[in-house]
């Protein structure tokens, strides 16, 4: 099935080998990618994945499964505890605008330290003072700007530590996960298969950019922490390439299961709570609007429903429950108003 580039972001009639410049071969260079005047379809996934067996193999050695799984499946206290210090970094992360990987690897190490840290549900605090040290050991990691101690508890933070307590325990986090500051994650695998997909920047961009988002916004779910990297890897690519074109969902999983050589029931499993955090999502999102159009006159609610909806049609949709789009004047409206209101959007 030939697909019209401009009508997809995946462009996969257009995915060409990203290399420097081939002068033989029948082909011509565009930028970083390779035409082959013969055939415009990209080489097989698993031909480009073979140039880098070593890194792969080395990433899978690597990776290991997530020891706090089986200990929030017992807790609830921690369970909720640990939610809600995930929930607080995601969110000072989206406030310094950090990196993707920056929130990932805080709560791979928040993780990590707490598997090996008991958990007394009579001191709360210690679980948000472990986040708090978590990532801003990730943000020193990963970051070229990290804000002052103090500073970085922001978003609603029910506790505020001393920069010399967040040290202390920054010490400990560090001690506990015996200085192992650059663990495998489903973003390792991601960034290496977005390259061997042979998108062109800008693509390749888009495509995890929107992996990433996937990523970020179910982390916080425990049901999603008895994966490992490249499981949670390959189940988030693929809600991406079937969000966008479900025909292309088998030819990829077949690929991506026969080179990884991952277990398809836990990835289609995987899969299938991410499709129900998207559906859920949707719902959520339209109980919102229509929870919000029914308060006349109050200002909050009209700034509510339009930082809503114009959240609403860049959320992550399944098939047919994506909303209607905007009309562009409203849309302008909407945009005039927001920048009126500083609000971001």
């Amino acid at each position: 099935m030939a697909l019209n580039h401009q009508d997809s972001f995946f462009a996969f009639d257009a995915l060409y080998c990203s290399e420097e410049a081939w002068e033989d071969g029948g082909g011509r260079c565009f930028g970083n990618g390779f035409v082959n005047e013969s055939n415009p379809f990209p080489v097989s996934l698993d031909q480009d994945m073979f140039w880098e067996d070593d890194e792969l193999s080395s990433m899978f050695s690597k990776q290991e499964q997530n020891q706090l799984f089986d200990i929030v499946q017992a807790d609830g206290n921690l369970a909720k505890a640990r939610q809600e210090a995930v929930e607080w970094v995601l969110k000072v992360n989206a406030h310094y605008s950090f990196s993707a990987l920056t929130a990932v690897l805080a709560v791979n190490y928040l993780d990590r330290f707490l598997s090996s840290f008991r958990f007394q549900s009579e001191k709360p605090w210690t679980t948000q003072l472990a986040a708090v040290a978590c990532l801003s050991l990730a943000a020193k990691v990963e970051e070229t700007q990290v804000p002052l101690l103090l500073d970085l508890q922001v978003e609603e933070s029910r506790y505020v530590f001393e920069a010399k307590t967040i040290q202390r325990m920054e010490i400990l986090v560090l001690s506990s996960l015996q200085w192992k500051m650059n663990p495998v994650t489903p973003l390792s695998f991601l960034d290496l298969i977005a390259r061997r997909l042979g998108l062109k920047d800008h693509l390749c961009w888009e495509f995890l950019r929107r992996c990433n988002r996937v990523l970020l916004s179910v982390i916080s779910d425990s049901r999603f922490m008895c994966y490992v990297p490249s499981e949670m890897a390959t189940a988030t690519m693929l809600h991406v390439v079937d969000s966008v074109e479900p025909s292309l969902r088998v030819e990829y999983e077949n690929q991506l299961l026969g080179i990884l050589g991952i277990d398809k029931d836990r990835v289609s499993e995987c899969c299938g709570w991410i499709m129900e955090w998207a559906t859920t999502r949707v719902e959520g999102n339209r109980s919102k609007k229509r929870g919000f159009r029914s308060i006349p006159g109050s200002p909050n609610g009209v700034i509510d429903v339009l930082y809503s909806s114009d959240s609403s049609n860049d959320s992550w949709v399944v098939g047919s429950s994506s909303p209607e789009p905007m009309s562009k004047k409203s849309r302008t409206q909407q945009d005039q108003l927001l920048e009126m209101l500083s609000i971001p959007h």
